[in-house]
C-alpha cells in the first residue's frame, strides 16, 4: 500500500500513558494511505491501521499483517482479547501514531502498542528508499504455498529443483529472549527467495534444522554466522560431516574474493579456513553493500512480508544500518550473508570447475581405456613396442 504524504506535529506540553505511567513523546503523525487493515477484536474494538502498524503479543511486536484470527493481544486489563477477523480495505485514508515514546510503547482503547508506525520511520533514514520497498511489496512478495515446521515458521515459495543450486544463510539467537534464529534458502541462478525461517528454537535443533532443509534443497551450500552462539549451530553440522558447509579463509581480514582465489582456496580445502561466516566491523559494511546494490538494481526476487517488515525499519543510525530500537533484523542479516557468500563462493566453485576442465584436457582415450597423461603417452592392449619402430605381440601371457 503505498504512502501519499505524511505530517508530523511536535509537540512539548502533553505525556502519553504506557504500561509504565505516564511518559514523554515528540508528537503525532498523520499519513495518508491508499489502504489499510480492518482489525476486529472480541471485545468489541474496531482498529484501522496500516499493515506495518506493531501491536503487542505476549510482549514482542506483531505488525497488522502478521496478526491472525484467534491471536491475543496484550492489554492493559485483565480480559482476555482476541483477534475475530482482519480486513483489508482500499481506500485512501488518513491514519494517525505516536511518535518516540520513551519505552517504545503506548496504550490506545486498552491495547498495547509500539510507538511509531513502521511506515514512518520508513519515510525518512531508511538503507532502501521506501518508494522500492512499495515496489517490492506491490511487485514479488507473495503468500507462502506452504508453511511447516513445528511453529509453522518456515514459509515455503519454491519447493526444490533438481536442476537448480541453492544457497542456505543463516544467523543464530540462543532461542530465548527477543532474537530469533533465521534463515533464507535463495535460487543462486536467478536470486529468487525460495524459502525462509525465523522463529525462537534451541542451537543445536536449529542446526539440526538446517542441514534437513539444504540436504532438501540438493544439498544446498550452508553458510552459518559463526559468531557466539553460531557455534553450537555449526557443531552437529560439523560433526554429521555435511559436505557442503560454507568455509572463510583463518588468515584474511576481509572476505576477499580475488584473494582467496589467489592463495588457491576452494570450497573442499579446509586448510587454514574456518567454518561458517564471520560478521566483523570489517565485513558487515560489505553485506550491507551487497544488498542495497541488488535491491535497488532490482535483480532479487524477495517473497517474504516478514523481511519485508524488517526493511521497513533497518535505518542509518549515524554511519551504521541497523533496526530500529525495538525491532529485529534477524532476517535482514542472513539474507545479506546469502546475498553475498552467494558471488563470493560460487565464484570460488567456478575456479574449481575450471581447474576440474583443465584436468580433464589431459585425458585421452585409447580402445576402451582412459589414462592420464601429463605429456607421457601409455599403450594399452596385448602388444607394446620393441624399441625397432614395431609391437610385440603380449598373447602368450594369457
Amino acid at each position: 500500500m503505498q504512502i501519499y504524504s505524511y505530517t508530523y506535529m511536535i509537540q512539548n506540553r502533553y505525556k502519553i500513558l504506557t504500561p509504565n505511567g505516564f511518559e514523554d513523546f515528540d508528537g503525532v503523525q498523520k499519513i495518508t494511505h491508499t489502504g489499510y487493515v480492518l482489525v476486529k477484536l472480541s471485545n468489541g474494538v474496531e482498529i484501522k491501521c496500516s499493515k506495518n502498524h506493531a501491536f503487542i503479543l505476549d510482549d514482542r511486536e506483531i505488525f497488522a499483517h502478521e496478526l491472525y484470527e484467534g491471536c491475543e493481544i496484550d492489554t492493559t486489563t485483565s480480559e482476555s482479547v482476541y483477534v475475530i477477523s482482519i480486513s483489508y480495505i482500499n481506500e485512501i485514508i488518513d491514519l494517525f501514531d505516536i511518535l518516540n515514546v520513551d519505552s517504545h510503547k503506548f496504550i490506545v482503547n486498552g491495547l498495547v502498542s509500539h510507538n511509531c508506525d513502521a511506515d514512518f520511520i520508513s519515510s525518512g533514514n531508511t538503507l532502501l528508499d521506501p518508494d522500492l520497498l512499495s515496489w517490492y511489496e506491490n511487485t514479488t512478495v507473495q503468500e507462502p504455498v506452504e508453511k511447516r515446521g513445528f511453529d509453522g515458521n518456515l514459509w515455503i515459495w519454491e519447493y526444490p529443483n533438481y536442476s537448480r543450486q541453492y544457497v542456505v544463510s543463516a544467523d543464530v539467537a540462543r532461542g530465548d529472549g527477543g532474537d530469533y534464529s533465521a534463515f533464507h534458502i535463495i535460487d543462486v541462478e536467478t536470486l529468487t527467495q525460495v524459502a525462509e525461517y525465523k522463529g525462537q528454537i534451541g542451537t543445536k535443533e536449529f542446526g539440526h534444522m538446517l542441514m534437513s532443509v539444504a540436504t532438501e534443497y540438493n544439498k544446498a551450500l550452508l553458510v552459518v554466522e559463526n559468531a557466539n552462539v553460531g557455534w553450537a549451530a555449526l557443531q552437529p553440522i560439523i560433526e554429521s560431516g555435511y559436505e557442503n558447509l560454507f568455509y572463510a579463509a583463518n588468515d584474511l581480514s576481509i572476505m576477499d574474493i580475488q584473494a582467496q582465489i589467489a592463495k588457491g582456496y576452494d570450497l573442499k580445502d579446509k586448510y587454514n579456513m574456518k567454518p561458517g561466516f564471520s560478521t566483523t566491523s570489517r565485513t558487515r559494511p560489505l553485506l550491507i553493500s551487497k544488498l542495497d546494490t541488488v535491491a535497488r538494481e532490482r535483480c532479487i526476487i524477495i517473497r517474504s512480508k516478514r523481511l519485508m517488515s524488517e526493511l521497513r525499519v533497518f535505518i542509518w543510525k549515524g554511519d551504521r544500518a541497523e533496526a530500529q530500537s525495538g525491532y529485529n533484523d534477524d532476517l535482514v542479516m542472513s539474507f545479506c550473508i546469502g546475498l553475498w557468500v552467494r558471488d563470493t563462493a560460487f565464484k570460488l566453485i567456478q575456479q574449481g570447475l575450471d581447474l576440474t576442465k583443465r584436468a580433464l584436457g589431459h585425458i585421452h582415450k585409447s580402445g576402451e581405456t582412459s589414462i592420464y597423461s601429463p605429456g607421457i603417452v601409455r599403450q594399452t592392449g596385448w602388444s607394446m613396442s620393441n624399441g625397432k619402430g614395431s609391437e610385440e605381440s603380449l598373447t602368450w601371457l594369457i
